[in-house]
């Protein structure tokens, strides 16, 4: 991890004058760390600088739900504290959330740009040179998705991840292909694994080495697993695709299916007293948990190591 190795900064909310549609004040830690400037890491400072260079008032003509007063404050947010970001309750965007928490982290002001782009002109050019375009139906949603807990007021993240989900969509999704409010948890928000490494590569520019698949677990054993997950931890970044339900197991379900569900950023594995201790990110949050050698293995489908650009 040390060749990743960022700035991590506290979380706080921005404060929002609706009535208005325009910000009146940021949370005091917010505010602290934008006037500390220097203490922001070199790409967090040309993040901040590209904002600070567009018109944040006028609403945007190809989104005619998003406000921008929530718009940029959700930037910002992002860009302050990347490890915030969050799919919303009752969403299939996992995989996008994950992507963009990368992205945030370590390339802010890639990310703006590109962020902006989408903003301005419905489209935007990734890493790979690939043109990407929001569907006239995610920008009529984009900025109406209610009953998704913090997601409802992160209107950035509305329209980042919705059109993401309108260019990444799985195989498994045959019918829907045009996009409708309450869509985001169904099939039409959901990826697949091959699909999230190209995102990974074509977003992020990262070179990726992936193991496991939608349907097969690892080949490796689990022993030789944990190794090979411990290893690729101290040379770069991992992403694990897990079976959530098997991951949390309070949570009361009558069955589970034997299928991944759920994409996680790992940060910690370690093996305490015949147990694995896992450190990982998702849902804008880092968990800490043990979980029994067996489970370990039932749960992981793929690993997607992350060594470099």
């Amino acid at each position: 991890m040390r060749r990743f190795e960022s700035l991590i900064l506290p979380y706080c909310w921005l404060t929002f004058f609706l009535l208005t549609n325009k910000p009146i004040c940021l949370a005091q830690d917010d505010q602290n760390q934008l006037n500390n400037y220097s203490a922001l890491n070199p790409a967090q400072q040309r993040a901040l600088d590209l904002l600070a260079k567009i018109d944040t008032v006028t609403k945007p003509p190809l989104w005619p739900h998003i406000q921008p007063a929530l718009f940029f404050a959700n930037i910002r947010k992002n860009i302050l504290y990347p490890a915030k970001i969050n799919q919303g309750q009752n969403t299939n965007f996992c995989s996008y959330a994950a992507l963009t928490h990368l992205l945030v982290r370590y390339q802010p002001d890639n990310y703006t740009e590109m962020i902006l782009a989408l903003y301005k002109t419905g489209q935007v050019s990734l890493y790979s040179k690939r043109v990407i375009k929001a569907s006239q139906r995610v920008r009529n949603g984009a900025g109406l998705l209610s009953d998704n807990g913090e997601l409802n007021l992160l209107h950035a993240d509305q329209l980042w991840f919705l059109t993401m989900a309108d260019n990444f969509r799985g195989y498994l999704n045959l019918f829907d292909h045009k996009y409708k409010i309450g869509d985001e948890n169904t099939l039409w928000a959901a990826t697949n694994y091959k699909k999230f490494n190209r995102m990974l590569r074509e977003f992020g520019g990262y070179k990726v080495h992936a193991i496991g698949a939608d349907l097969l677990r690892p080949w490796k054993k689990k022993g030789n697993l944990y190794k090979y997950m411990v290893n690729q931890l101290d040379t770069g970044l991992v992403m694990m695709y897990i079976n959530g339900k098997l991951m949390y197991p309070h949570k009361f379900t009558p069955f589970t299916l034997p299928s991944p569900t759920h994409f996680v950023v790992l940060y910690e594995l370690k093996e305490i007293n015949k147990m694995i201790k896992i450190k990982y990110w998702d849902y804008g949050l880092k968990t800490e948990q043990l979980i029994t050698w067996k489970r370990f293995k039932k749960t992981i489908y793929g690993v997607s190591s992350i060594t470099g650009r």
